[in-house]
């Protein structure tokens, strides 16, 4: 039987495979905001996957999805190495969330692209946290 936490890993690289694919549709249509959703869905899993690991829940409200990350860190639970990944998520998953999935704020390829190394890292970085 697969865990929750393996579940969230497979939710996130389905999310950034859906990325990847949005993104060249979005080469033709010029659309790059479902780029960016898929890639925080994908981030927001992941981080699921090691709230589930080391605390039993997720967060429910994504705006605190990043406080709950951080709090891991300070108690010492995850690594220096996965801190760097704590900036990013608060950037994608608070700050930008709401703004582009919600009120269609605009974004570039560059924005799209960003977004995309954002998640290759998190994603690569919560497996090497979880095994």
């Amino acid at each position: 039987m697969v865990s929750r936490t393996e579940e969230c890993i497979r939710e996130a690289e389905s999310y950034l495979v859906a990325a990847n694919e949005q993104y060249e549709a979005a080469l033709e249509q010029g659309t790059w905001n479902p780029v960016i959703v898929s890639c925080i869905m994908a981030m927001i899993k992941s981080v699921d996957a090691m709230m589930l690991k080391y605390r039993g829940s997720t967060n429910r409200d994504h705006s605190k999805t990043a406080n709950g990350l951080r709090k891991l860190y300070e108690d010492g639970l995850i690594s220096d190495t996965f801190k760097s990944n704590l900036d990013s998520v608060r950037k994608w998953v608070v700050d930008e969330k709401t703004s582009i999935q919600y009120r269609n704020k605009s974004v570039s390829q560059t924005d799209a692209d960003r977004a995309i190394k954002s998640t290759e890292r998190l994603l690569e970085k919560t497996r090497k946290e979880l095994h």
